[in-house]
Order: structure tokens, then C-alpha cells, then sequence
């Protein structure tokens, strides 16, 4: 079925309150994709090396349980589609025998001289081959809620920590952003539906602004440039009471 499968244990340090993180679930996803990608001769520094890179575009998760410190999970991934500059790839993670994740995302094919995505081709396609399973056939585009005030406001500075291979925020940072925009009344709320929309590269030093909407039992972030009027990203979770 062209699935790639990893097993890991939950290292004590990437959990809050005994639980994996949000930003340590995408973390697991995107390390299980470079096995992957290892696996089939597609090594991400190979790719780099050619000038040329990986990012994500679009994410849809969904969390039913949040793993707990030192229990084992198996991560499986698999391509489920190309079409031009977009790549599909599904995700999900047991616990046992019980699916407790799972996850549709897109990336894209990134020149790197340009920072612009290129046409894909047919042999990346056959290399990875396709399972055409997905769990979201489509992931939205999120609008900012209209005459609805922002609950709370967050603004942080890109810091070197931040910053990943291809020399921007790392995708899992934006998660971690999430929690820390959470007005404090909805702090320890489990996220459990999570769609981001990544629109612009975020790079060291620079200085974003989140406003954070609640709008008909939906959580919605934005991810702003107050001075240039740029969108970073957009994202909406939804949470376990």
C-alpha cells in the first residue's frame, strides 16, 4: 500500500502535563516524512544540494487522544497525490492497536534561489509511488471573521531557535505560537481540530503580531505584519472541553 511506518517512544521533555504537544505531534509527522524520503532515496540534504526544497503549504489535523510520556507510537505516512506544485501527504499515529491522530497536508516543491515553488514532475511521483487514501479531500482557506473583535493579542520576535534547515520558521513553531496566543482562560485546552494555512515565509527577526478570534465554537489565529499588512498565517482549532 506504499505506506512508510516509524515506531518512537514519547521522550518526557516533549510533553506538557505529562501529554505530547501539538508542536511535538507535527514534529513526529514531518521526522516520520524524512525516513520516509531516506527510505526511498529522496534525502532532504540531497534535495538541498540541487537547490531545491520541501515546505508545507497547507495542514489538517485531527487529535481523538494525545500520547502520554514514555508510551511507544507507530507514525505512518504515505504520498497520496501530485498535481503540478502541490504534493499530497497523509499522516496518522497509533497508540496500540487505536488510531489516536491522523492528518492531510500539501507541500510544496521550493526553488530555493527564487523561494518559489516549481512544477513537480513525474519522477518524484514514481519514486515515492501514490496511495490515493486521504483523510481530507480538501483543506480550506481560512478568512479572517468578519465584525467579530480579536479575545486576545500576542506579538513575539522571531528568534534564532526558531529557525529551521531551509532558513525560516520551523512549522511546528507556528503550533507552539498557537498555545501561546491562547487567551489564558482557554490555556489548557486540548487543541483537536487544526487547520493552518502558511501564506508567508517568517524569517529571524522579524516581528509578528497574532490576533486570536473565537467565532461559533471555533478558535481562529492570524499571524500579521501590523506595518506591511502581510498575512504570515491563518489557522483554526477547535478544542476538547
Amino acid at each position: 500500500m506504499n505506506i512508510y511506518e516509524k515506531e518512537f517512544i514519547i521522550e518526557d521533555f516533549l510533553c506538557r502535563d505529562g501529554e505530547l504537544t501539538l508542536k511535538n505531534i507535527i514534529n513526529y509527522f514531518i521526522e516520520t516524512t524524512n525516513h520516509h524520503s531516506n527510505f526511498v532515496g529522496l534525502a532532504n540534504e540531497d534535495l538541498i544540494a540541487k537547490a531545491y526544497t520541501w515546505m508545507i503549504y497547507k495542514w489538517r489535523i485531527k487529535v481523538l487522544k494525545y500520547p502520554k510520556a514514555f508510551q511507544r507510537i507507530k507514525v505512518r505516512t504515505w504520498a497520496s497525490g501530485f498535481k503540478s506544485l502541490k504534493a499530497f501527504r497523509e499522516f496518522e499515529i497509533y497508540l496500540g492497536d487505536e488510531k489516536i491522530a491522523y492528518a492531510s497536508s500539501i507541500f510544496l516543491l521550493i526553488d530555493l534561489e527564487s523561494r518559489k515553488p516549481v512544477n513537480i514532475g513525474d519522477k518524484i511521483p514514481e519514486i515515492y509511488k501514490i496511495n490515493d487514501l486521504k483523510f481530507f479531500d480538501k483543506i480550506e482557506r481560512i478568512n479572517e471573521p468578519i465584525d467579530t473583535e480579536p479575545i486576545n493579542n500576542f506579538d513575539y520576535i522571531i528568534l534564532r531557535r526558531d529557525i529551521d534547515l531551509n532558513n525560516h520558521v520551523n512549522n511546528s513553531v507556528y503550533a507552539e505560537l498557537l498555545c501561546e496566543a491562547m487567551p489564558k482562560y482557554l490555556y489548557k485546552k486540548k487543541f483537536s481540530d487544526i487547520n493552518i494555512n502558511y501564506t508567508k515565509e517568517l524569517l529571524l527577526g522579524d516581528h509578528i503580531f497574532i490576533d486570536v478570534y473565537l467565532k461559533d465554537d471555533k478558535l481562529y489565529f492570524f499571524f500579521k505584519n501590523r506595518e506591511k499588512k502581510e498575512i504570515y498565517a491563518r489557522a483554526t482549532l477547535s478544542y476538547i472541553s
